[in-house]
């Protein structure tokens, strides 16, 4: 084992209980072991702000220049859009599914300007773990 430096960490009650449960349930014997995978994923692994999800358009195709607007939008987005798929819902009504990742900001951004698209009806990103998210 590596030298280790011994500190000390303050938790509130309720925390500490939580920190606890998660330690039982995870398999970790000790406290210190757990802090130290939780410290390493944050400074090694940090894709807290990257997400996969997939955004979810449905447009009037009558309204506007929905295809020729998104088209451009896509490109502008082309690092966080992995693929997109389109189909016809009725005689003018049209599903546009894009498959997106990467920060959450940019995708965020790409869902509002998407919302903000004549003819748009609803848009909604739907990330891997089924949270929905509208703006």
């Amino acid at each position: 084992m590596d030298k280790v430096t011994r500190t000390g960490i303050s938790f509130e009650p309720k925390l500490l209980g939580l920190f606890d449960k998660f330690i039982r349930e995870k398999g970790y014997t000790n406290r210190s072991e757990a802090i130290n995978d939780i410290i390493r994923e944050k400074l090694f692994h940090r894709h807290e702000s990257q997400i996969v999800g997939t955004i979810k358009v449905i447009y009037d195709q009558r309204a506007g220049h929905y295809s020729k607007n998104v088209s451009n939008l896509q490109h502008d987005y082309h690092c966080q859009i992995v693929s997109s798929m389109h189909t016809y819902l009725d005689h003018h009504t049209c599903l546009e599914l894009i498959v997106v990742k990467g920060r959450i900001d940019r995708v965020k951004k790409l869902l509002e300007k998407i919302k903000k698209t004549k003819g748009v009806r609803e848009a909604e990103l739907i990330l891997e773990n089924h949270k929905r998210i509208t703006t």
